[in-house]
């Protein structure tokens, strides 16, 4: 995770190849589109627009609705960097 921006309940985690000078991965977009994918197969609607995954959850959301976006976001975060290094990207 290289930076996390919000305004409001929307939301944007920024992707990155190295944490500490924030780099991006070598083909923008691709962890994005595999991050999205883990986060559609796990009950999430999360965009990904090129490494950033954007969050934007009704305004009606519940606290417990939160907890559980938050959870499932986290996995699969987990998820696509369990990926990443099995496929030796990272």
């Amino acid at each position: 995770m290289g930076e996390v921006r919000s305004v409001g309940l929307m939301a944007a985690l920024e992707l990155v190849c190295d944490k500490q000078v924030r780099a991006p991965f070598p083909k923008p977009g691709d962890v994005g589109t595999l991050c999205r994918d883990k986060c559609f197969d796990n009950g999430l609607v999360m965009r990904a627009v090129k490494d950033t995954m954007i969050i934007a959850p009704p305004l009606v959301i519940t606290e417990k609705q939160i907890d559980e976006l938050v959870s499932k976001a986290r996995e699969c975060l987990d998820l696509t960097w369990t990926d990443l290094h099995a496929r030796g990207v990272v």
